[in-house]
């Protein structure tokens, strides 16, 4: 997909200073066959902004809101059937580019599959010339530094008189054409890919529900189980407070992001220089859980590996350390993450208007149910080969993903 790219030879002469502005005029990749300056044109010259509201006569074509398009990745949250309503808004056809202009570095842009109404905050935006390759300059880092000049305090929104009027630099049409197209590929395949993770997420879901009701093959059938309160099983634990906004220091602590995929992300922590207290350092199969969150989000948890240590117990997350040998820290992770014990917390947290929380006290009663460690290696390796085969997955997402902004930042100027 990449074989035609290469780097940039520039103007040939890029060591020389009187070359300078010339040399801006290319890429640092651009595709095979392609040597000519790019040139400056402004943003209203090869673009146009569309304000025709919709009337009565568009009563069927689909609306689109903010909340329908999923943030950063161009894509609709709903199925066409679910957009229909009677709001009035802008009229797009097939091909227009809709932007949301309110809060732009929330990164809502959508190429329009279909005709249909943008209703609040957006701009809806048609190409004089190649519509993928401006839909991938609206993603490319200097538009996405223009639209971010703003205006309004509380509810900050582009201005159109400052990113229209503001210069752009553009190659000829064929080499628009194959940078357009290129990304587009690179998107339908992280689409696809995601589509993927989707479908296996809950067939994950699907083999988890039977092999925690030990009905997967007939070996698990007819077993015993015993019942224990969690708080019979675990230690639960306080972390410490630190600076989760600090960007350094002496060793990482743990916040409530850490876990927000329900795997540690050591790339969301805070940091720590001093640690008074020896045992709010975590060990392996410590697993984190999130006591105070949104109710939708309150449950989530993630298990301690050795690759993460050392790590530090911050607040805001209960530390569940076993302390009884008759189940595995895999196991009870395993457990926790099954919809039932999901709901059951969910059932005992205490709501507030943007949070939920439960204590120590409540969370201890929740009873687990749990076969012999025979049983629970046996669906812990189960469980190992699936994730293994997730992760590669979801690596190939994050390459996906890392092409594409690799090409976004090098073959726009």
């Amino acid at each position: 997909m990449t074989d035609d790219l290469m780097k940039s030879s520039g103007s040939g002469d890029a060591g020389n200073s009187t070359h300078a502005d010339e040399q801006r005029l290319y890429p640092k990749v651009r595709f095979r066959g392609f040597d000519e300056p790019w040139k400056n044109k402004k943003f209203l010259t090869f673009s146009s902004k569309i304000t025709k509201n919709s009337t009565s006569d568009d009563i069927d074509f689909p609306r689109i809101e903010f909340e329908n398009i999923v943030s950063g990745e161009g894509k609709l949250a709903q199925n066409r059937s679910k957009l229909n309503h009677i709001k009035s808004g802008i009229k797009f056809d097939k091909g227009d580019i809709l932007f949301g202009k309110l809060r732009p570095y929330l990164k809502n842009w959508w190429l329009a599959e279909f005709p249909g109404v943008a209703v609040g905050d957006f701009w809806v935006i048609r190409a004089k010339d190649n519509r993928y390759f401006l839909y991938y300059l609206i993603q490319a880092p200097l538009f996405e530094k223009v639209s971010n000049y703003t205006t309004g305090t509380k509810m900050p929104r582009s201005d159109w008189n400052y990113v229209s009027n503001t210069f752009f630099k553009l190659p000829k049409i064929d080499e628009q054409e194959k940078i357009g197209r290129i990304l587009d590929k690179v998107d339908s395949l992280l689409s696809l890919q995601q589509r993927k993770l989707e479908l296996e997420n809950k067939l994950k879901k699907q083999i988890a529900f039977y092999l925690y009701s030990f009905t997967l093959t007939p070996n698990f059938k007819h077993i015993e189980v015993k019942n224990k309160k969690l708080g019979d099983i675990v230690d639960i634990s306080n972390g410490i407070m630190g600076d989760s906004q600090k960007k350094s220091g002496n060793f990482k602590l743990t916040r409530i992001e850490t876990i927000s995929n329900g795997k540690i992300d050591l790339s969301r922590t805070g940091y720590i220089d001093q640690v008074s207290d020896e045992k709010k350092f975590l060990e392996v199969g410590d697993i984190l859980y999130s006591n105070i969150n949104s109710l939708t989000h309150i449950g989530k948890n993630a298990i301690v590996k050795e690759k993460h240590l050392p790590l530090v117990h911050g607040i805001n997350l209960f530390r569940l350390h076993i302390t009884n040998n008759q189940i595995t820290p895999n196991y009870l992770h395993g457990l926790l993450n099954l919809p039932k014990y999901k709901w059951w917390v969910k059932s005992h947290a205490n709501p507030a208007v943007n949070q939920a929380s439960i204590n120590k006290t409540e969370l201890s009663s929740l009873v687990i149910k749990y076969p012999d460690l025979d049983i629970q290696n046996q669906i812990n390796n189960i469980n190992y080969s699936f994730a293994q085969y997730w992760d590669i997955q979801y690596s190939k997402k994050e390459s996906l993903c890392q092409l594409k902004q690799f090409l976004l930042q090098n073959l726009f100027i």
